[in-house]
């Protein structure tokens, strides 16, 4: 578990034991202690930190609504000691979650306490696939990932995907800092030195990881700045990346979507 807090906002980050590496989070206002819990798997663990925190839970938000980001809600909602919680989600999702929920878009703001958290409509890895920006800190879910990005297999767009990178991610301030849904770090670096093997960057993060996980850490998170030196799906335009895609597919689309869709199709398949 890692604890970030700052200006009055506090965020836990907890792995998930038995998942498929999956982060929950837990976001508060170190003064009302009023607290939103997003994309739950595990109730144990967030209501006990809840619990000896102090904390009361006014919302529960997915990103998305995969089975692995909201098979928490009800639980959380249900303990809770606030008969005013309820779950939050795009429109696009509402039939997938508890009745007890309602829709949130682009630019609404999430109030918890004197927190507030403002909602970015990034689909592409689903449809219903939302940002929440809080401070300086981007929940991310599976939009993108250290080194990485969602894969489109389970109702996703790749030109959606690229679209909220593109427009949406890309544009945030480089010292934005990354809170993704899932630890893939590792294999996703590995396969950013696969296609740049001389990217330092991408090499130096590796090594960062590696020791992390060795010392029974996890990695810290990354910013917007730094996904923007090794992360392939945020180098589409980069004729260093578009080059090398091209030795490898000679009748490659080098349009920056078309590159992208090109880096989705070969991490699929890599390993």
């Amino acid at each position: 578990m890692d604890i970030f807090q700052k200006s009055g906002l506090g965020i836990a980050r907890i792995k998930i034991q038995e998942s498929d590496s999956n982060y929950n989070y837990i976001a508060w206002c170190e003064d009302s202690r009023e607290c939103a819990v997003i994309d739950p798997i595990d109730p144990i663990a967030l209501l006990n930190f809840i619990r000896d925190r102090d904390l009361r839970v006014k919302y529960v938000i997915n990103t998305h609504c995969h089975p692995d980001h909201i098979s928490g809600n009800d639980t959380i909602i249900k303990v809770s000691l606030t008969n005013i919680s309820k779950i939050l989600v795009h429109p696009e999702g509402l039939e997938r979650v508890s009745p007890r929920s309602s829709g949130i878009d682009e630019g609404d703001i999430i109030k918890i306490g004197n927190q507030e958290i403002k909602v970015i409509y990034t689909p592409g890895h689903c449809p219903e696939h939302i940002t929440l920006l809080a401070g300086d800190y981007a929940f991310v879910g599976d939009t993108l990932f250290v080194s990485g990005c969602g894969n489109t297999k389970f109702r996703g767009v790749a030109e959606d995907l690229f679209n909220s990178i593109d427009t949406k991610l890309r544009t945030l301030p480089d010292d934005t800092k990354i809170l993704v849904g899932h630890d893939y770090a590792e294999k996703n670096l590995r396969f950013a030195l696969d296609l740049e093997p001389g990217n330092e960057a991408a090499q130096s993060k590796l090594e960062q990881v590696i020791s992390a996980t060795t010392e029974g850490k996890e990695p810290a998170p990354t910013t917007m700045g730094e996904e923007k030196g090794y992360n392939p799906f945020m180098r589409y335009d980069v004729p260093e990346m578009v080059e090398e895609l091209k030795k490898r597919n000679p009748e490659l689309d080098t349009s920056p979507v078309g590159v992208f869709k090109e880096l989705r199709s070969l991490r699929d398949t890599w390993t």
